[in-house]
């Protein structure tokens, strides 16, 4: 008996119909702006959320300082961390993806802050802080240089210290 022979079916690709702009997947600009103008109007809106997160942060290291186990602790502040660096740029404030994004990699892969990671987890935060009360947007210019250099600086002496 012979074997059967292999048939290859190509779906159809409404996505490359779409990419040419004339397939059913047409962008329609009226829904655009209304997108457009959603964000712009959640743009206001987010320094206070911000603040809710930073506040959030600050409440969750003090906990950290308490907590016999510090991981779940540790999670929550890592979970308020990626929101953060996933937020700011989305909304002008490129300087807060920078810095939670900073926190996020100092705290991945730890069970638990001693000593100078305090001092480093609370710069971050201060250092967002900060970003929102100057208003800084974007990359900062010289006072986002100023910011960073600061934080870098203690991220860096906490990782001499642990070396």
């Amino acid at each position: 008996m012979p074997e059967p022979q292999a048939q290859f079916i190509r779906p159809p690709n409404p996505l490359r119909k779409a990419k040419v702009g004339n397939g059913p997947a047409k962008l329609d600009p009226l829904l655009l702006a209304k997108a457009e103008a959603a964000v712009d109007d959640m743009q206001k809106h987010y320094p206070d959320w911000a603040d809710e997160d930073l506040t959030m942060l600050e409440k969750t290291l003090l906990d950290i300082r308490d907590a016999d186990d510090q991981m779940p602790h540790i999670k929550t502040m890592f979970r308020h961390a990626l929101d953060m660096k996933g937020q700011g740029g989305s909304f002008g404030y490129d300087m807060v993806t920078q810095v939670a994004g900073s926190l996020a990699d100092f705290i991945t892969g730890r069970t638990n802050l001693k000593g100078i990671d305090f001092d480093v987890v609370a710069a971050h935060v201060q250092t967002m802080r900060a970003v929102f009360a100057e208003d800084v947007k974007g990359d900062g210019g010289k006072t986002g240089q100023a910011l960073m250099g600061g934080l870098n600086a203690i991220v860096a002496k906490a990782a001499a210290a642990k070396g």
